[in-house]
């Protein structure tokens, strides 16, 4: 284990001298450059399993736990919080799995429950640099940028100023017996700066885009290899077709219903069904994501890899530009150093034959357009770019009552002209998991929370003021608040309303929340319709049901959709979705994933083997299907994510295929016997499997 020198030394539960590191001078009585925590200190206070010397250094080792870590002082005992930019920590670990770092920030006064914290991934057996934007705290963003060497972050919680930070706490997960974390933990500094990428260390990722540093069965040893692979998998799966039973779109010929043209939905008086255009009963089973990349960004982590490929001729496909940065992708890399100039339509056969073959009847969420829509199978589409607009509400949530979200909605509609008259698209999705609907977040109150006026907030105070009828001492008097007149409302911050005014004040801002989710769906729904009248609107793909603003659609969408990351689709959940809104349920996403091949995180839900995998999938799937309100579910994904993250830094063992493309049999051969019969269990006439799957803890981030 190698250690770095600290710049700086401060001392926790001593006199705290603020220091300014200038050309190796250090001047008393100046805002600091950066604040190191003094480990040896951190340590007598905390649960720590061990300690070392090196280098006359102290290295903390934390074990998973959900309650026990470091606790860091905060702004009262002399730590600049509100004076730096980045919380950055030196850590590393030799567990087999990657572990969960938390940075959990509490308020003062409110010590049972953290206020904000940060979720991150770290990857085994490789030195890292954890780094934190201490300006997340605002709680306007729940997704992470991406740092080097770190997998991904996600801050959850509510906005707090860095001024009222009490004490943070550092832990580390998983947190359960036989798959506990062990974190060594280096160094934990407060910056003003970002620092620099860390280097060094081992190779990581080999010549095919495995992980280096573990063996597993079925590995390619050799890139030399790799051809061989994929092209026994191009050639041993020949043209698939749908089962006989099956209409050319992969509805059920036994169940007959009125035809259209187009999909369609309807409830038989026993379960809802989608209809496909001939007329047959409908049950989605689909795969998300379907493309020929798995791709991750490079750029900070060049030393990680044991040889890039060239970015010149055909191997340029490999790289690509996502987010303004860019990724390489050793899955499109494999396909092109097997068949060169064919690689994308050999890819495109195969991947077709593939999903069929297992039974699969539609092409996910972010797949390939044009795979989607030259495989004659039925698929989904995400529209791109929701409208939005120059002021956001809170997080990503547009000001709703503005010309300019008016007119960004017609816009968005126009992508729908592609689509007219196909009648292999099922329909469209507005937009993936808002940021705004992580929590159960009062939006007009947040609103409020700033000065930033809006037509929005225009709208809130007119509301109010009808509601107490021009009154403003009667709101005052409601809300608990001062106010002299309405117009306050409209200019000043009032960030405490939802702590501390009047439950009357919640009550108001939640009612008027749904009116703004309203005029949120309302208006680009109604003007995708105008573009396009045929196709199904599945509506918003929620992360889950964070409040009851997520059930205000009803009258907007025709498919209610979510994504749903447990053991089986709850029944209480999607009977209450349908109760609500009136509309039959897509799930847009589960996976499960192990650890016990090329991966070191199991994704959301996390099961012990691959064999586990087929077992998962299964009871899933027909537990699902067997819910009257259940008319879809798709798989998530297609491909494994690559070993040093994705864009966002995922890197979930949740493939159907593997980074050579090789398919997982275990789960492949699972999800044909249960695809193969889907429109059985949909329709009462076998049973549902009922074994369970035999689980591990959840490592995803």
């Amino acid at each position: 284990m190698s250690f770095q020198k600290l710049l700086l030394r401060s001392t926790y539960g001593g006199v705290f001298t603020a220091l300014l590191v200038l050309g190796g001078c250090t001047r008393e009585g100046s805002a600091p450059e950066r604040y190191d925590f003094d480990l040896e200190s951190l340590a007598s206070q905390s649960a720590v399993v061990e300690s070392r010397e090196a280098e006359g250094l102290t290295a903390l080792l934390l074990q998973g736990s959900p309650t026990d870590g470091l606790r860091l002082p905060g702004v009262g005992a002399g730590v600049p919080w509100q004076d730096m930019g980045y919380v950055v920590l030196q850590v590393e670990h030799e567990d087999p799995h990657s572990d969960i770092v938390w940075i959990e920030f509490f308020r003062r006064g409110e010590t049972d429950s953290p206020r904000i914290s940060a979720k991150i991934g770290v990857l085994p057996q490789l030195s890292t640099q954890i780094v934190f934007p201490l300006n997340y705290l605002d709680g306007q963003r729940f997704f992470m940028e991406r740092f080097p060497r770190q997998l991904k972050g996600v801050v959850p919680g509510r906005r707090l100023d860095a001024s009222e930070i009490d004490w943070v706490r550092v832990r580390v997960g998983p947190a359960e017996e036989g798959l506990l974390g062990k974190l060594w933990v280096r160094s934990i500094t407060l910056t003003r700066e970002l620092p620099p990428p860390m280097t060094g260390g081992p190779v990581v990722v080999d010549e095919v885009g495995q992980w280096k540093v573990r063996d597993w069965p079925g590995k390619v040893a050799d890139p030399e290899e790799v051809p061989e692979v994929l092209r026994d998998i191009a050639e041993g799966v020949h043209e698939a077709s749908f089962p006989e039973g099956w209409s050319r779109f992969g509805g059920w010929k036994k169940k007959r219903l009125q035809a259209t043209g187009f999909f369609r939905t309807q409830h038989d008086g026993q379960r809802w069904w989608l209809v496909d255009p001939e007329g047959y009963g409908f049950f989605s089973v689909g795969v998300d994501v379907m493309t020929p990349h798995s791709s991750g960004p490079v750029e900070g982590m060049e030393d990680l890899f044991a040889k890039l490929p060239s970015e010149e001729g055909e191997n340029g496909s490999a790289w690509l530009v996502s987010r303004n940065r860019k990724e390489l992708s050793y899955l499109t890399f494999n396909w092109i150093r097997t068949f060169g100039s064919e690689w994308r339509e050999r890819w495109e056969e195969t991947t077709r034959n593939l999903l069929i073959s297992w039974q699969f009847n539609t092409v996910g969420n972010w797949s390939d357009l044009d795979f989607a829509r030259n495989s004659q199978i039925p698929y989904v589409v995400p529209l791109n770019d929701f409208p939005t607009t120059s002021v956001r509400l809170y997080r990503d949530f547009p000001d709703v009552f503005s010309a300019e979200y008016e007119a960004a909605a017609k816009e968005f509609a126009r992508q729908l002209e592609a689509f007219r008259g196909d009648a292999y698209l099922i329909g469209y999705f507005l937009a993936n998991e808002p940021v705004w609907a992580f929590g159960d977040n009062v939006i007009a109150g947040e609103m409020l929370a700033t000065a930033q006026p809006s037509a929005s907030r225009e709208s809130l105070v007119q509301w109010l003021r009808e509601r107490y009828d021009d009154q403003v001492e009667k709101l005052s008097e409601a809300w608990g608040v001062s106010l002299t007149a309405f117009e306050q409302l409209m200019r000043e911050p009032f960030p405490r309303l939802l702590d501390e005014g009047s439950s009357q004040a919640e009550a108001d801002l939640r009612e008027f929340s749904g009116i703004l989710v309203d005029r949120y769906l309302e208006v680009p729904s109604r003007a995708l319709r105008e573009v396009d009248p045929d196709h199904l609107n599945l509506g918003i793909r929620y992360a889950g049901i964070s409040s009851d603003l997520c059930y205000r659609a009803g009258t907007f969408f025709d498919v209610f959709s979510i994504n749903s990351y447990t053991w089986r689709p709850d029944p209480a959940v999607v009977s209450e979705i349908t109760r609500r809104t009136g509309k039959p349920v897509l799930i847009g996403e589960f996976h499960h994933g192990a650890i016990d091949r090329g991966l070191p995180s199991t994704g959301i839900k996390g099961v012990a083997s691959q064999e586990e995998r087929g077992v998962a999938y299964r009871y899933y799937v027909e537990q699902g299907a067997a819910l009257p309100e259940v008319v879809a579910l798709h798989y998530f994904q297609l491909n494994d994510q690559p070993i040093l993250g994705r864009f966002d830094g995922e890197n979930y063992n949740i493939g159907l295929v593997d980074v050579v493309n090789r398919p997982y049999p275990e789960l492949t051969a699972a999800a044909k016997e249960t695809n193969g019969r889907i429109y059985e269990v949909a329709a009462g006439v076998v049973t549902p499997v009922d074994r369970t799957p035999r689980r591990i803890a959840d490592i995803y981030f």
